[in-house]
């Protein structure tokens, strides 16, 4: 992010550990505990109870600034950051059984390479995977752009053990595909930021590594344009894994890949580049590049806001913005679910309610702030204290010591 008044997720982070009083240890820049093992966290989890403080679990400390605002900015809310970053590795990984388990600080990167060599990849293609923890991850509930193929990444989560506020250890589903029973619980820890429970480990369904990668980028007019070319494309061609609007420099890129079984994909591309009703620009030869290169662009810290609304209101959606922001404000939007995140447009900080908000809420399903702003996420996604989400945190955290009284796990991305 960018401009005077925006804070970077570390100065973020730096931020709250100054305000939370809490100097017994140093990690990543973050003032933080790191507890050893599972018995010291039950332990601190114990004694935050006792004294009526509260905590903030986090991993590396890279999502933050956006996914949870309310750790900066409400006064009654001064919480104690706890690091799992020691609680890391992988627990168990057959190469071939089609899916992993690993401890919640073990970082994203140490994952993709733990199951690239039996052929695998992880359901979900992130950016910053060196700084993201598995924890992270489904704590802030993040998908990639390949969620079009594949789907969210909750719908892979086989199974989590999980640490109540008060020590208790609960566990959901399992940690092999045949063994998942009960209650989907850890779907709902998926994407609670925190709010609900710490997680200890997880267990993800894993996706076979793509015979062949096939990815296109095509300049559009503006964004408007470019997403009615996207469902365009997306109608003619279901099979597509991913598809983005992405500004590199002055030029608004419609980009987007196939991916799986080489023959399919020879066949794919053909309707493709029907429907795309011109030449792109760059395709084939340079698919995987460009698949990352699209994936790192859209990661939420390089932004301000998160707006997302149904499919059909989008290209309209986009439009309005485009009118009323400085052509040079970055936008990047997932065109399979309809999400669009925008950059600081150098006048309206991320800590004010932007001019646009109000024109197009009628046609955005959410619109939060990405960079430390709880009194406004509290304005644009107000809590009704009936939602079964509300009820859900009171019954798992009666005591309030994993999120702010005005702050609840929200929507799921």
């Amino acid at each position: 992010m960018t401009g005077p008044s925006a804070k970077s997720p570390a100065e973020c982070a730096l931020l709250l550990s100054q305000a939370s009083g809490c100097a017994l240890g140093e990690a990543r820049g973050l003032t933080c505990l790191e507890p050893r093992d599972q018995a010291q966290l039950a332990a601190v989890l114990k004694e935050a109870r006792n004294k009526n403080r509260p905590v903030l679990p986090i991993g590396s400390g890279s999502q933050l600034a956006w996914c949870r605002p309310d750790a900066f900015e409400t006064p009654s809310f001064t919480p104690i950051p706890i690091s799992l970053i020691h609680l890391s590795g992988i627990i168990e990984q057959i190469p071939g059984e089609g899916t992993i388990t690993a401890q919640a600080g073990t970082p994203w990167s140490d994952l993709i390479s733990a199951v690239a060599p039996s052929g695998e990849r992880l359901p979900a293609d992130l950016p910053a995977a060196e700084s993201s923890t598995l924890g992270g991850v489904l704590g802030s509930g993040r998908s990639g752009p390949d969620r079009m193929k594949y789907g969210p990444l909750r719908h892979h989560v086989l199974g989590m053990q999980v640490m109540l506020s008060d020590g208790t250890l609960a566990k959901s589903g399992g940690r092999q595909v045949k063994n998942v029973t009960g209650f989907d619980l850890h779907r709902l820890y998926t994407g609670s930021r925190g709010t609900l429970a710490i997680t200890l480990e997880a267990s993800l369904r894993l996706v076979p590594e793509p015979q062949q990668e096939w990815g296109f980028s095509l300049p559009v007019a503006d964004y408007a344009e470019g997403f009615v070319k996207a469902m365009g494309v997306k109608q003619a061609m279901p099979r597509l894994t991913w598809l983005v609007l992405t500004r590199v420099e002055s030029r608004v890129l419609l980009k987007g890949g196939l991916a799986g079984c080489a023959s399919q994909v020879r066949v794919d591309q053909e309707q493709v580049m029907a429907a795309l009703g011109g030449t792109p620009e760059s395709f084939d030869l340079e698919a995987t590049r460009q698949r990352r290169d699209a994936t790192e662009a859209g990661s939420e810290n390089l932004f301000a806001w998160d707006i997302q609304s149904s499919l059909r209101q989008c290209s309209t959606l986009l439009g309005e913005l485009e009118a009323q922001l400085p052509a040079s404000t970055n936008l990047w939007v997932d065109c399979s679910a309809g999400r669009i995140l925008v950059g600081l447009d150098g006048n309206d900080p991320a800590r004010v309610r932007p001019s646009w908000a109000e024109s197009i809420a009628e046609r955005a399903t959410l619109i939060r702030p990405l960079c430390v702003g709880a009194d406004l996420h509290a304005d644009l996604s107000p809590t009704d204290p009936s939602t079964w989400t509300t009820r859900l945190t009171q019954g798992l955290d009666p005591a309030g010591i994993l999120g702010a009284a005005a702050f609840s796990p929200g929507r799921q991305p």
